[in-house]
């Protein structure tokens, strides 16, 4: 009995214990469910902060777009002033004017004329300028050797290159700044009127030149042009020093600026001596194309200018001239015009006259035969050829600087009708 009693109370304990086991289980579980219902909380807590976290991020960068946006938009309004410029020379401008008529007689650098008049102020003013002379007999085209320098500018700072024989997404069509500007009325006829005066189916410098002494070359086939198919160099690459060049974000595409001093001396010293063996030279005259950069003088921008130095001891004239399509800047044949304008009455940019100023983008006195400066902003008519609209200045004649009666077109003196009357001494100067 006492053994049976035994064998019950162990079996009675055994079956106690094995129905105590899943209270005993139950009880553990508690805090591992717990800890996991924590963590899981916890992660939720984690994804909500990342995702509270990533909302912020993303307003941020939505608000800085359209901040940026805004700052863009007036940017679009507020665009850099365009400067156009009349450099000094480290090496020298060639200021002999009989020694520059020798070389051109002889065909060693491009055809050139004198004149010397005595102006408003009764004083004796002698110049030159590119062509044969208006004044004489013997009037008839004359065809200047000119050369078209597409350069390709790799700025160091960002590695961002500008070619101005690529297609440039950001130009009229797609297409490249070069093509453009071979298509453009600088190159191609065109059918101009210049205060009333029907001054032919031709180039527009061509067409300006003839407007400005229309008096005395009206009727003839007095032309100074271009090849409308110039020689195209092929593209050369410049690399911009990063302390000398910058990248800068613009409308459409980013734009380059360079330090003018750097560039222009690049371009007398490097450049144009380097292009010999491709026939540039004294006798013709390069005409440099860049695609959206822009020179620094100290401050932005210049977007073209034209210059002369001595090459081998001989007269050699230049312009260097941007088409930006970043939408920052501005300048395209608006600048071509104004500039290759002043290289064919001004190429030595010494040409002197009376002294003129407080209009145009001169806001003190100048006295050098500049035609673009004093009517820097006014536009001529534009023109649309292949599809694409070209800005043209209008650009001051010859008898504006130097008064009395015109001998431009309608009797005017500029090319568009803005000038009726010649320039006033300055100071306080304007115009009559």
């Amino acid at each position: 009995m006492k053994r049976t009693s035994l064998a019950q109370f162990l079996f009675a304990t055994s079956v106690l214990c094995l129905a105590a086991l899943p209270a005993f289980a139950q009880e553990d579980a508690k805090p591992q469910m717990a800890q996991e219902e924590r963590a899981q909380e916890r992660r939720l807590q984690e994804e909500g902060l990342q995702d509270q976290r990533l909302n912020e991020g993303q307003q941020l960068q939505e608000v800085q777009r359209l901040q940026e946006e805004q700052r863009l938009r007036r940017l679009a309004r507020q665009k850099h002033q365009i400067l156009y410029v009349t450099p000094e020379m480290k090496t020298g401008r060639p200021q002999d004017l009989a020694q520059i008529k020798i070389q051109a007689a002889a065909g060693a650098t491009i055809p050139i004329w004198n004149y010397s008049t005595v102006a408003y102020d009764s004083a004796t003013y002698t110049g030159m300028m590119v062509g044969r002379s208006p004044f004489f007999h013997g009037k008839r085209v004359t065809t200047i050797p000119t050369v078209v320098v597409p350069v390709k500018l790799t700025f160091a700072d960002t590695g961002t290159v500008f070619d101005p024989s690529a297609p440039d997404a950001c130009a009229p069509g797609g297409v490249s700044v070069l093509s453009l500007v071979l298509n453009s009325p600088i190159f191609q006829n065109v059918s101009f009127t210049m205060n009333s005066a029907a001054v032919g189916s031709t180039q527009y410098l061509d067409a300006f030149q003839r407007a400005n002494f229309w008096s005395l070359v009206s009727g003839t086939p007095y032309h100074t042009v271009f090849s409308s198919s110039p020689k195209v160099l092929p593209v050369v690459s410049v690399t911009v020093p990063a302390a000398d060049g910058s990248t800068n974000f613009g409308i459409c595409r980013n734009y380059g600026t360079m330090l003018f001093t750097w560039w222009d001396n690049y371009v007398q010293t490097t450049l144009i001596p380097s292009l010999a063996v491709q026939g540039v030279g004294p006798a013709t005259f390069p005409q440099i194309i860049l695609d959206s950069v822009a020179e620094l003088i100290p401050a932005c921008c210049a977007t073209g200018y034209h210059n002369s130095f001595l090459n081998g001891g001989v007269f050699q004239s230049y312009s260097v001239n941007e088409w930006d399509t970043s939408g920052f800047v501005g300048g395209t044949t608006d600048t071509m015009s104004h500039e290759v304008a002043e290289w064919m009455d001004d190429p030595n940019t010494t040409n002197p006259v009376p002294l003129w100023g407080h209009i145009g983008q001169q806001a003190n006195c100048q006295n050098n035969l500049e035609v673009g400066d004093p009517l820097t902003g006014t536009a001529f008519p534009s023109v649309t050829l292949g599809g694409v609209t070209y800005d043209l200045q209008e650009l001051a004649f010859y008898s504006w600087f130097i008064g009395g009666t015109s001998l431009g077109s309608g009797g005017d003196y500029s090319n568009n009708g803005t000038f009726t009357g010649f320039a006033k001494a300055c100071p306080p100067g304007g115009t009559n």
